[in-house]
């Protein structure tokens, strides 16, 4: 009874009171039926652990709900052991128990055990094969049907439905059209719940007429089949069409929910349907569905889509409950808008609420620091992904590459890309638009065909990339190119942008004649886009009349524009018609407001106090000039004429920059000042008085040489009382470490070298820890300080870290445990260090030396890798080449067995210690104990062993209290561990899929442990409210 009211838990109190007599069939079954209803994983990881300990041959009712327990919490593990106690006691003939089995390794991904099991069951029903077909590929899942016609099992609405949504996953048309005739033939095509998934695949497909002959084929159409309809046509906005369909739902008397309503907003994002956006708004608020997050979040992006940021902004205000997409919603708008306050302001409120940001927040933010050209911004979010871990995703780092080059930093864009093992299309075509918006077309076109030889199948907005690319460079046999393998290759129908960036192409190149045949031949073309292309190009070249013929059809189509009369008017006022000029000024001010002017931003020396208006009038008297329109009325021949209004500008621009800004800086923007204007260089005296300008960070090589960062050895002796015992907190193979205190009250960990260590390799290993730590800075590595060569002495100063080291920690010699939680942070901090040593750094770096007693805690418990003693550059990896030592370098029970036998070392090598360390954290142990017994003396092995033999929990270190949530992530764990434990390095992953990985494991593990918090909560208080009673 307790179970049937979604009471588990007081079904188990009144079980376990009767634990003490013999269990009976009743009481086990209903406590697993109530566990079904309402999973508790804790709850039923010792209820199963407990009752298949204490099973009877008799009771075979047991099992099914067991299993079913198992599989809906992916308990792997129990239910085998059901498994195994089922064969012995003779149940594993039996059919519905061998179907709930197979149901179990389908849900853990067992698929192997899984058709081990389907080939051994000597009788199949329907159950049975359509658990095989849900949970296999397309053309596997074929290949069980045409198996079920042969054996003429039959087959139901389930089996058509799950074939029909494997085939709309992949868009699979071919076989869709196969399962509609096989459909129409048996007469399930009236059937709504097959016809739902028929007209889903059509629409994916982009093929709605035949979504919509199927629709009108079934009388009996449930809300699910009516949902599908909209969706279809919303998808391929087609949004008049949506709202017939939506009508003609409220005619029948059939009542919409959420998902219809979220549907006809997004039929709404297409430009011109804005008010009737606002209507389904309207409605929405009639029928309470705004309280729903996914509508209100449609709403939103509704509002976004259409450009009205305030009610969008009023929207998301009005929600009383939201969700990362909410935020995300919000943030993609205002981050399309480049306004980047009022981002960074949503961050900041969003973490503040207890929101995380996800990938997809900071991709939207970094877009926005693109569309603002927002550097010191971009700076700052970016130190926040790399400390987060939000780097590994590829959708960040192609919003990376984006926007650094939109902020004129094309290094670290091309940085960003070149680090992409499998570049996308997206990746391709971020690179492709970098190269485009610095001028740099034919990178642009080499960038294109190298996606094209890397087996990438271009797309619209990739085509559009390469076509301004060469649009801007002048590029036009090459541009031609592109457009004609775009239709007739690639079947791709160009649309508006594409013709505007054909008709620019053209016109930039001065073939005017060809671009005005182009616009009048094809009416697609002649949109407001592609005739300002076209007005700007013919009053470049100077014609007049096909300016004008163009200027006036764009007045006409947007005729609320001022910037359109500015454009006729500058034509006009070239050519000296200063009474045409008045006419269309005054047409400007009686059909629209005034043109916004444009502006930039520069971010200059922070110093608020000085006045520095005298430099600024003494620069721009120089400057003053008068502008000669001859210039602009250059021959013919040179094609390019110069605008004296753009110049001088420009001219003017560079002269407040250089006010502000210290001679040493560069231009990221390419500012230069025109000499015809007589603007002052940059070694003014101007810009000789401006004052400092500090930057955000600076990584360069060139600032933190050894040279600059030596200490005398009276510091040294200073800070440390001269070596005394009592500052001495460790020792090393390469010396003893003292802790000390600089005159600024920095706290350092002083490491001092031995006598010895003029001998050759001591002396490498104290040139090569300094020379790596000075060229490298990051959130999870020690902070390096400088370093003191002084006779006999060598001594680096690094950054002192409180906590002890990990090892120390999980021999709980700190008298603190670590639990699971910290393990994994503690994981992922130092997957982010290898992968920045081995990827970020001018040139990889191989540490060489990645075990637990290198890995320092701060008091947060944040991982820092430090001693990098035995740290190598790596080798060219372009060329596949390894270092080949002569020596082995390294600690025992950490080194790659590779390395040991070929003495060849690459980034691989780390990887294999980082598997000994994931090994380390979740069990506890040292990579080798010699007390224990010989098949678990090597720890690595042991742990490997146990996995692969599917007793992962008996590897967990005993100190962790095992919960659903632990369970999950130590099998995902492991499995990485085994990757890069693997012989031979080409099998083990790269630092940064590590990263990746470990960061989706922990993301799993918070979500079941609010899951477990939340259910141990719920139980608690039933568990209160029974004992009250």
């Amino acid at each position: 009874m307790h179970s049937k009211c979604g009471t588990p838990l007081i079904s188990t109190v009144h079980f376990k009171r009767q634990l003490s007599s013999s269990p009976t069939l009743p009481r086990e079954t209903t406590q697993l039926r109530a566990l079904k209803l309402k999973p508790n994983p804790s709850l039923s990881l010792s209820t199963l652990g407990n009752t298949v300990s204490a099973l009877q041959p008799g009771l075979t009712g047991f099992y099914p709900h067991a299993l079913k327990v198992s599989a809906k919490l992916g308990l792997l593990k129990e239910g085998k052991q059901l498994h195994s106690r089922m064969i012995k006691l003779g149940f594993n003939n039996v059919l519905p128990l061998q179907t709930q089995m197979l149901n179990l390794y389908v849900k853990c991904k067992q698929f192997s055990d899984a058709e081990k099991l389907f080939d051994q069951m000597r009788v199949r029903n329907l159950v049975t094969w359509n658990t095989m077909i849900c949970k296999s590929n397309l053309c596997l899942g074929f290949s069980y049907f045409k198996k079920m016609l042969i054996n003429k099992v039959g087959f139901d609405h389930i089996t058509l439905n799950t074939l029909l949504h494997a085939s709309s996953e992949v868009k699979g048309v071919v076989f869709g059209r196969e399962l509609h005739c096989f459909i129409v033939k048996c007469g399930f095509l009236y059937d709504s719940f097959v016809s739902s998934a028929l007209v889903h695949l059509y629409g994916e497909c982009g093929l709605v007429e035949e979504a919509r002959w199927v629709f009108d084929q079934v009388f009996c159409r449930d809300l699910v089949l009516w949902n599908v309809m909209v969706s279809c046509y919303a998808l391929n906005s087609l949004t008049k069409e949506a709202f017939v369909v939506f009508d003609l739902m409220k005619k029948e008397g059939v009542k919409g929910d959420g998902y219809t309503f979220c549907s006809l907003l997004k039929s709404c994002c297409i430009w011109g349907f804005y008010e009737l956006g606002r209507q389904v708004h309207g409605l929405i608020i009639k029928l309470c569905f705004d309280l729903d997050v996914p509508v209100a979040s449609a709403l939103v992006d509704m509002y976004i889509t259409n450009g009205n940021l305030y009610d969008a902004q009023k929207a998301f205000d009005g929600m009383t409950a939201r969700n990362v997409v909410s935020w995300n919603t919000l943030i993609v708008g205002y981050a399309q808008r480049g306004d980047m306050e009022k981002v960074m302001e949503l961050l900041r409120e969003m973490r503040l609420q207890n929101f995380c940001p996800d990938e997809l927040t900071m991709a939207s933010i970094f877009q926005s620091c693109g569309v603002s050209s927002s550097s010191a911004e971009l700076l700052q979010v970016h130190t926040y992904v790399i400390k987060n871990g939000f780097e590994s995703f590829l959708s960040v780092t192609n919003a990376l590459i984006h926007a650094y080059s939109k902020c004129g930093n094309i290094d670290v864009a091309l940085q960003y890309f070149v680090s992409v093992s499998e570049p996308d299309l997206v990746t391709w075509t971020s690179i492709i638009g970098a190269y485009s918006f610095l001028g740099h077309s034919k990178g642009s076109v080499i960038a294109f065909e190298e996606m094209l030889v890397a087996g990438v199948k271009p797309d619209q907005i990739a085509f559009l990339a390469i076509l301004s690319a060469c649009s801007h460079g002048g590029l036009v046999n090459e541009g031609l190119h592109y457009f004609n393998i775009m239709m007739n290759d690639y079947r791709i129908i160009p649309d508006s942008k594409h013709y505007t960036c054909l008709v620019d192409l053209l016109g930039r190149a001065g073939l005017l004649n060809e671009a005005f045949s182009f616009i009048t031949s094809h009416p697609v073309a002649c949109t407001p886009d592609t005739l300002g292309a076209f007005t700007g190009a013919c009053s470049m070249h100077g014609n007049i009349t096909l300016a004008k013929w163009a200027a006036e059809k764009l007045v006409v189509l947007e005729p609320y524009k001022p910037v359109n009369y500015t454009l006729i008017s500058n034509i006009y006022a070239s050519k000296g018609r200063w009474l045409d000029v008045e006419r269309v000024r005054k047409m400007m001010t009686d059909c629209c407001d005034y043109k916004i002017p444009g502006c930039s931003w520069v971010s200059t020396s922070s110093s608020r106090s000085r006045n520095p208006s005298s430099g600024i009038r003494s620069t721009l008297d120089r400057s003053a000039f008068s502008p000669s329109f001859s210039s602009y009325t250059a021959s013919t021949a040179s094609r390019l004429r110069r605008n004296p209004v753009k110049v001088a500008a420009r001219s003017i621009a560079g002269a407040f920059v250089a006010c502000f800004t210290p001679p040493e800086t560069d231009d990221s923007n390419n500012l230069k000042v025109s000499n015809e204007f007589g603007a002052p260089s940059a070694d003014s005296e101007t810009s000789r008085m401006r004052g400092p300008n500090r930057g955000i960070y600076s990584n360069s090589t060139k600032e933190r040489a050894p040279g600059s960062m030596k200490f005398t050895i009276e510091e040294i002796f200073k800070a440390t009382r001269n070596f005394s015992p009592a500052f001495k907190i460790g020792q090393g193979g390469f010396g003893t470490v003292y802790k000390g205190k600089l005159d600024d009250g920095t706290l350092v960990a002083i490491k001092r070298a031995k006598k010895s260590v003029y001998d050759k390799h001591l002396g490498v290993e104290f040139q090569s820890e300094v020379t790596t730590l000075a060229q490298v800075e990051h959130l999870n590595l020690v902070r390096f300080y400088g370093y003191l060569e002084h006779g006999d002495e060598r001594v680096v100063v690094v950054e002192y870290v409180p906590n002890g080291t990990l090892r120390e920690h999980l021999d709980g010699v700190n008298g603190k445990e670590l639990d699971f939680a910290s393990r994994l942070d503690i994981a992922i901090d130092v997957a982010h260090a290898i992968t920045y040593l081995h990827m970020y750094t001018d040139h990889p770096i191989i540490h060489r030396d990645i075990k637990s007693s290198n890995i320092l805690l701060t008091e947060k418990l944040r991982a820092k890798v430090t001693d990098f003693g035995f740290a190598r550059l790596a080798a060219d990896t372009d060329s596949g080449a390894t270092h080949v030592s002569t020596q082995v370098k390294g600690t025992a029970g950490y080194l790659d067995p590779e390395y040991l036998r070929t003495y060849q070392l690459t980034e691989k090598s780390d990887v294999y210690s980082f598997g000994v360390l994931l090994v380390e954290l979740v069990t506890g142990r040292r990579p080798i104990e010699p007390k224990r017994e010989i098949k678990e003396r090597i720890t690595p092995k042991w742990a490997m062993k146990k996995f692969t033999d599917g007793d992962a929990i008996s590897t967990l270190d005993p100190r962790l209290e095992l919960t659903a949530g632990i369970n999950l992530a130590l099998e995902k764990i492991l499995e990485l561990a085994l990757q890069c434990l693997a012989p031979r390095r080409q099998s083990r992953p790269s630092m940064r899929r590590c990263g990746e990985v470990l960061w989706s494991i922990r993301k799993d593990f918070r979500e079941q442990s609010a899951l477990d918090f939340r259910s141990l909560s719920s139980n608690s208080q039933r568990s209160a409210s029974v004992k009250e009673q």
